[in-house]
């Protein structure tokens, strides 16, 4: 079995209503539909989804579909065609070396990939990445930046819904509001429900540990990324707060996870399969949390459902990832208005399940991607 082709096609699917967290505005989810075809016939998919910063090289041209697109179409696919897609660790290794800091452009090769595998052995990809730590998988979702009042109600719904806990994006342009959002949510939930608060970087280091310190009493699980993606210091300073401290935009490479244990910067790591490249390098970045004592949450990023997958299967094979609820597993929180799968993960199917997703047994991934709604939701090259 060889490779016969690989495609990646930049799709772009719209939101009902826009997003708002402390980076601005967001109508609809930019993604990389990537399809990879044996010589024998068989089809694996993936999904790249763009990323705009690297902690380690600022300089990079990244947060774009569209050099996601040319790189896959382009060098990544001339360097892998005829080999055996079975070879996951070269073919992806080969590839991120061709993709430099666009880290986050091989992550739907590798996921088209292991989908092949899988598909080809007649085994769902978590047995492939090390069988059950965890089935089903608890989830938490994610609130965009609203008033306090229609935060609070909108979390009291989700938690209806069976979620977990829920997280509250702050816009980071005024404290005082910000905690007012905080606290409206920990008053219209009962205390067994986990609140996580999620920064986006938005805070300068003093502005991030006056909220923190104002925040603390509302039993807060963790604030995430508060600061600056490169300001590894700024992030241990508000970890001496107090209240755990989540690195997301920090951690993009195997290099960050290893800077991040270093320098002390953080208690738990967010990864999110697409940013860091996908399942091989999410387990390997796992191992790293791991090795230091540290526990994983697993986050969505502006995702469609074939990443969501991918994250159930990272979810259900990690042992650093029990314990907490995760939203890469479950629905896409943004309000996305479509999808391009047969199947969508839903806030109904987290009601169904009592609060959890569960993996798909289906060989490979277990998502069918309809080319058509591919082809319906590409953006002209």
């Amino acid at each position: 079995m060889r490779i016969k082709h690989i495609e990646g096609v930049h799709v772009r699917v719209p939101l009902g209503t826009p997003y708002h967290n402390a980076r601005g505005q967001m109508d609809a989810f930019d993604s990389v539909i990537v399809r990879v075809e044996t010589d024998d016939g068989l089809v694996g998919y993936g999904e790249s989804v763009p990323f705009n910063f690297s902690a380690t090289d600022p300089s990079a041209e990244l947060g774009d579909a569209r050099v996601q697109a040319r790189l896959i179409n382009g060098p990544i696919a001339s360097a892998l065609q005829g080999a055996d897609p079975l070879d996951i660790e070269a073919l992806v290794t080969r590839a991120a070396d061709l993709a430099g800091p666009n880290v986050d452009a091989i992550g739907g090769v590798d996921l088209a990939l292991w989908d092949l595998m899988g598909k080809s052995l007649g085994q769902p990809v978590y047995r492939l990445l090390g069988g059950v730590c965890q089935d089903p998988i608890p989830v938490d979702f994610t609130i965009g930046a609203r008033s306090p009042a229609e935060t609070a109600a909108f979390a009291l719904e989700v938690h209806r819904d069976g979620f977990q806990g829920v997280v509250v994006k702050v816009p980071c342009r005024s404290i005082d509001e910000d905690v007012e959002r905080v606290r409206a949510v920990r008053n219209a939930l009962p205390p067994h429900c986990t609140i996580r608060v999620d920064c986006n970087t938005g805070h300068t280091r003093d502005g991030a540990i006056a909220f923190i310190r104002r925040i603390a009493e509302f039993n807060i699980e963790f604030v995430e990324q508060p600061v600056a993606a490169d300001d590894l210091e700024g992030l241990r300073l508000c970890r001496a707060v107090g209240v755990p401290i989540s690195a997301d935009e920090s951690l993009n490479t195997l290099r960050d996870a290893i800077e991040l244990v270093k320098q002390d910067a953080c208690d738990i790591m967010n990864i999110k399969v697409p940013k860091v490249g996908g399942l091989l390098f999410s387990k390997r970045v796992a191992a790293i949390a791991a090795a230091a004592g540290m526990p994983v949450v697993i986050g969505g990023r502006t995702t469609l459902e074939p990443s969501r997958a991918a994250s159930r299967h990272f979810a259900t094979s990690t042992p650093v990832t029990t314990g907490r609820a995760h939203e890469g597993p479950g629905p896409a929180s943004q309000g996305l208005s479509d999808d391009v799968v047969a199947d969508q993960t839903t806030r109904q199917t987290v009601r169904a399940h009592g609060g959890y997703v569960r993996v798909s047994q289906t060989p490979g991934l277990g998502v069918e991607v309809l080319w058509d709604k591919v082809a319906a939701y590409a953006v002209p090259a």
